[in-house]
Protein backbone atom coordinates (compact mmCIF):
# COMPACT_ATOMS: atom_id res chain seq x y z
CA UNK A 1 0.00 0.00 0.00
CA UNK A 2 1.49 3.28 -0.90
CA UNK A 3 0.80 4.71 2.75
CA UNK A 4 2.66 2.32 4.03
CA UNK A 5 5.64 3.67 2.03
CA UNK A 6 5.60 6.94 2.97
CA UNK A 7 5.20 5.88 6.44
CA UNK A 8 8.34 3.81 6.74
CA UNK A 9 9.97 6.42 4.69
CA UNK A 10 8.87 9.04 7.04
CA UNK A 11 9.62 6.61 10.45
CA UNK A 12 13.06 5.58 8.91
CA UNK A 13 13.70 9.41 8.20
CA UNK A 14 12.81 10.48 11.96
CA UNK A 15 15.31 7.81 13.40
CA UNK A 16 12.53 6.20 15.51
CA UNK A 17 12.27 2.59 13.47
CA UNK A 18 14.75 1.13 15.51
CA UNK A 19 13.51 -1.20 18.80
CA UNK A 20 15.35 0.05 21.14
CA UNK A 21 14.07 3.30 21.00
CA UNK A 22 10.29 2.39 21.29
CA UNK A 23 10.22 3.49 24.98
CA UNK A 24 12.30 6.63 25.19
CA UNK A 25 10.59 8.27 22.41
CA UNK A 26 7.13 8.72 22.63
CA UNK A 27 5.90 9.80 19.26
CA UNK A 28 3.50 9.28 16.62
CA UNK A 29 3.52 9.59 13.09
CA UNK A 30 0.36 10.10 10.77
CA UNK A 31 0.33 10.80 7.62
CA UNK A 32 -2.84 12.12 5.75
CA UNK A 33 -2.48 12.21 1.56
CA UNK A 34 -4.47 13.58 -0.99
CA UNK A 35 -3.69 10.11 -3.61
CA UNK A 36 -2.51 12.09 -6.96
CA UNK A 37 -4.77 9.39 -9.00
CA UNK A 38 -8.10 9.30 -7.29
CA UNK A 39 -7.80 12.59 -4.69
CA UNK A 40 -9.08 10.26 -1.99
CA UNK A 41 -7.74 11.20 1.45
CA UNK A 42 -5.45 8.22 2.45
CA UNK A 43 -4.76 8.13 6.11
CA UNK A 44 -1.78 6.25 8.01
CA UNK A 45 -1.05 5.98 11.57
CA UNK A 46 2.37 4.39 13.14
CA UNK A 47 1.79 3.61 16.29
CA UNK A 48 4.41 1.58 18.89
CA UNK A 49 2.10 -1.64 19.46
CA UNK A 50 3.58 -1.67 23.22
CA UNK A 51 2.53 1.48 24.20
CA UNK A 52 -0.77 0.63 22.35
CA UNK A 53 -1.64 -2.25 24.16
CA UNK A 54 -0.81 0.05 27.45
CA UNK A 55 -3.45 2.99 25.94
CA UNK A 56 -6.13 -0.46 25.33
CA UNK A 57 -5.07 -1.57 28.78
CA UNK A 58 -4.31 -4.72 27.48
CA UNK A 59 -1.69 -5.74 29.17
CA UNK A 60 1.56 -7.92 26.94
CA UNK A 61 -1.64 -9.66 25.03
CA UNK A 62 1.32 -10.11 21.93
CA UNK A 63 1.51 -8.34 18.96
CA UNK A 64 -0.65 -10.53 16.65
CA UNK A 65 -3.70 -9.83 17.94
CA UNK A 66 -3.92 -6.44 16.16
CA UNK A 67 -3.96 -8.68 13.30
CA UNK A 68 -7.29 -10.72 14.83
CA UNK A 69 -10.58 -9.91 14.08
CA UNK A 70 -10.85 -8.30 17.47
CA UNK A 71 -7.68 -6.50 17.66
CA UNK A 72 -8.82 -4.65 14.23
CA UNK A 73 -12.06 -3.65 15.75
CA UNK A 74 -10.40 -2.45 18.70
CA UNK A 75 -7.50 -0.17 16.97
CA UNK A 76 -10.33 1.28 14.73
CA UNK A 77 -12.54 2.16 17.39
CA UNK A 78 -9.17 3.70 19.28
CA UNK A 79 -7.87 5.53 16.11
CA UNK A 80 -11.47 6.75 15.41
CA UNK A 81 -11.68 8.30 19.19
CA UNK A 82 -8.30 9.82 19.09
CA UNK A 83 -7.82 11.58 15.94
CA UNK A 84 -10.12 13.62 14.33
CA UNK A 85 -10.13 15.03 10.33
CA UNK A 86 -12.60 17.48 9.00
CA UNK A 87 -13.20 20.07 6.63
CA UNK A 88 -11.68 23.98 7.03
CA UNK A 89 -14.87 24.49 9.35
CA UNK A 90 -13.86 21.66 11.47
CA UNK A 91 -17.03 19.34 10.45
CA UNK A 92 -15.73 15.86 10.50
CA UNK A 93 -15.33 13.82 7.17
CA UNK A 94 -16.30 10.47 7.18
CA UNK A 95 -13.67 7.94 7.02
CA UNK A 96 -13.47 4.20 6.49
CA UNK A 97 -10.70 1.88 7.88
CA UNK A 98 -8.70 -0.04 5.92
CA UNK A 99 -6.71 -2.95 8.13
CA UNK A 100 -4.00 -2.84 10.02
CA UNK A 101 -0.33 -4.38 9.60
CA UNK A 102 2.51 -5.11 11.92
CA UNK A 103 5.94 -4.21 10.83
CA UNK A 104 8.55 -5.33 13.34
CA UNK A 105 7.42 -3.25 16.84
CA UNK A 106 5.31 -0.96 14.89
CA UNK A 107 1.38 -1.34 14.03
CA UNK A 108 0.77 0.18 10.41
CA UNK A 109 -3.13 1.73 10.36
CA UNK A 110 -4.93 2.33 7.64
CA UNK A 111 -8.10 4.75 6.49
CA UNK A 112 -9.44 5.96 3.81
CA UNK A 113 -11.96 8.87 2.66
CA UNK A 114 -13.57 9.96 -0.60
CA UNK A 115 -12.48 12.77 -2.79
CA UNK A 116 -11.61 15.97 -1.02
CA UNK A 117 -11.43 19.04 -2.93
CA UNK A 118 -10.78 21.98 -0.10
CA UNK A 119 -7.64 23.76 0.48
CA UNK A 120 -7.81 23.29 3.83
CA UNK A 121 -8.06 20.27 6.83
CA UNK A 122 -8.50 20.63 10.50
CA UNK A 123 -6.63 17.92 12.35
CA UNK A 124 -6.17 16.59 15.86
CA UNK A 125 -4.39 13.58 17.09
CA UNK A 126 -4.34 12.48 20.36
CA UNK A 127 -3.20 9.33 19.65
CA UNK A 128 -1.46 7.46 22.77
CA UNK A 129 -1.73 10.58 24.74
CA UNK A 130 -4.29 8.84 27.33
CA UNK A 131 -1.22 6.72 27.75
CA UNK A 132 1.54 9.01 28.12
CA UNK A 133 1.18 12.92 29.38
CA UNK A 134 4.52 13.24 27.20
CA UNK A 135 3.41 11.70 23.70
CA UNK A 136 4.15 13.66 20.97
CA UNK A 137 2.45 13.17 17.88
CA UNK A 138 3.09 14.63 14.48
CA UNK A 139 0.67 14.84 11.17
CA UNK A 140 2.36 14.88 7.82
CA UNK A 141 -0.23 16.59 5.66
CA UNK A 142 0.42 15.74 1.60
CA UNK A 143 -0.62 17.05 -1.88
CA UNK A 144 1.49 16.52 -5.13
CA UNK A 145 4.67 15.51 -3.70
CA UNK A 146 4.74 18.35 -0.87
CA UNK A 147 4.39 18.19 2.65
CA UNK A 148 3.55 20.60 5.80
CA UNK A 149 3.71 19.23 9.54
CA UNK A 150 2.30 20.08 12.59
CA UNK A 151 2.63 18.73 16.63
CA UNK A 152 0.26 17.69 19.02
CA UNK A 153 0.75 17.50 22.45
CA UNK A 154 -1.88 16.69 25.53
CA UNK A 155 -2.71 20.51 25.31
CA UNK A 156 -2.53 21.19 21.87
CA UNK A 157 -6.27 21.51 19.97
CA UNK A 158 -7.29 20.65 16.79
CA UNK A 159 -5.67 23.06 13.98
CA UNK A 160 -6.29 24.05 10.59
CA UNK A 161 -3.48 22.86 7.86
CA UNK A 162 -3.37 24.49 4.33
CA UNK A 163 -2.85 21.70 2.05
CA UNK A 164 0.06 22.29 0.20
Amino acid sequence: MKGLKFGLMSAALLGLTMPAQAHRIQAALSVVEISPTTQNLEITHRLYVHDLEHALDLGSIGMSWFLTQEGQAAIKGYCLRQFFIGDVNGRPLAIQFVGAELSGDLLYVYFEAGQYRGQSLTLDSNLLQDFTKGQLNQINLRRDGKTVSALFQSDTAAKKMLLP
